[in-house]
C-alpha cells in the first residue's frame, strides 16, 4: 500500500461508531460537512482534566497539586480561546441546566480545579495501589495510542490509562450506558500488546473514584469488528438518515440540520 493510499483509507473511532448510531445525519454534517459546532464548556472542562490526570501521571505521580492544578488552568483556558476565535459570543454556547454559557465557563473552572484535587488524593491515598500499566516496549499507559485492524477495517483511538492491566477511562460526565467503548479498548490491548483482560472501569471526577469493575469479556474480537465492519459499511454506502430523538437537544451540529425542530 504506498503512503497516500494509507493516507486516504479510513479509520474509526469509538467516538464515530457513537455518533454514527446515534444520529447518523450529524456524523455527517459534523464530518463530511464540517458544519460549525455549537461550543459547550463541558467539552474543555473534560479536555482540561484529562490533561492534568495525564500530567500528573507523567511525573510518576511526583508532581505537587498546585502544577496539577496549573496544568488544568493552562489547558482549560487554552480551549476556551480556541473555540472562542470562532464563536467568541457566550450566548451562543450551550447552556448547563439554569447555567448560561459565560456562567458555566466560570463555574467550571472551580469545579475542575476540585476534581483534580481529588483525583490527586484518590490515588495517593485509597487507590494508590492502582498503578499505570507499562508496555513491553516501556512506554507508560497514559493516553496510549492504538492503531488496529480488524478484517480490512482500521480502528484507531487513545485509552485514558491503563491501570493493573485494565482499561480505564476518566469521565467528568456521565459515563456510557453500555460496555462497548471498554469492550474495543479490551480488544485493541490483546490486537496491539498481548495484553488479555476481561475488565474495565470508568473514573468518574464528581463521585472521585473508579465505578464498580465491568465485565467485557463478551466484547470478542469478531464481535467489535462485526460493530465497526458495519459502520464502514453503512458510511461507504451514503446511508446518513436522520435519528429524531431527546439527543437533538445536544447536538453540536443542530444549527445546520433542516431535520431539527427549533
Amino acid at each position: 500500500m504506498t503512503e497516500a493510499s494509507e493516507k486516504r483509507r479510513p479509520r474509526y473511532s469509538v467516538s464515530q461508531h457513537k455518533q454514527y448510531r446515534q444520529c447518523p445525519h450529524q456524523w455527517y454534517l459534523q464530518r463530511r460537512v464540517k458544519a460549525w459546532q455549537r461550543p459547550a464548556a463541558w467539552l474543555a472542562h473534560g479536555t482540561a482534566v484529562h490533561a492534568a490526570a495525564e500530567f500528573w501521571e507523567r511525573s510518576g505521580r511526583a508532581a505537587s497539586l498546585a502544577d496539577a492544578q496549573a496544568e488544568f488552568a493552562r489547558v482549560y483556558a487554552a480551549t476556551l480561546a480556541a473555540d472562542m476565535e470562532v464563536t467568541p459570543n457566550l450566548e451562543y454556547w450551550f447552556q448547563s441546566g439554569p447555567y448560561g454559557g459565560e456562567a458555566d465557563v466560570e463555574r467550571r473552572y472551580g469545579i475542575g480545579l476540585e476534581q483534580v484535587a481529588k483525583y490527586i488524593d484518590y490515588y495517593s491515598g485509597k487507590g494508590k495501589n492502582e498503578v499505570i500499566w507499562i508496555t513491553p516496549d516501556g512506554t507508560p499507559g497514559i493516553e496510549l495510542r492504538f492503531d488496529i485492524e480488524l478484517d480490512g477495517v482500521s480502528i484507531i483511538g487513545y485509552i485514558d490509562q491503563v491501570i493493573n492491566g485494565e482499561a480505564r477511562d476518566i469521565k467528568t460526565g456521565q459515563p456510557p450506558k453500555d460496555t462497548f467503548q471498554l469492550g474495543v479498548y479490551k480488544v485493541a490491548l490483546e490486537e496491539q500488546w498481548g495484553l488479555k483482560s476481561d475488565q474495565g472501569s470508568y473514573w468518574l471526577a464528581k463521585f472521585a473514584r473508579p465505578v464498580r469493575t465491568f465485565d467485557v469479556s463478551d466484547w470478542s474480537r469478531e464481535r467489535v469488528a462485526d460493530e465497526f465492519g458495519k459502520l464502514h459499511e453503512d458510511i461507504t454506502a451514503e446511508r446518513f438518515d436522520p435519528v429524531i430523538g431527546d439527543h437533538c437537544q445536544r447536538c453540536p451540529v443542530s444549527g445546520a440540520c433542516s431535520f431539527f425542530a427549533r
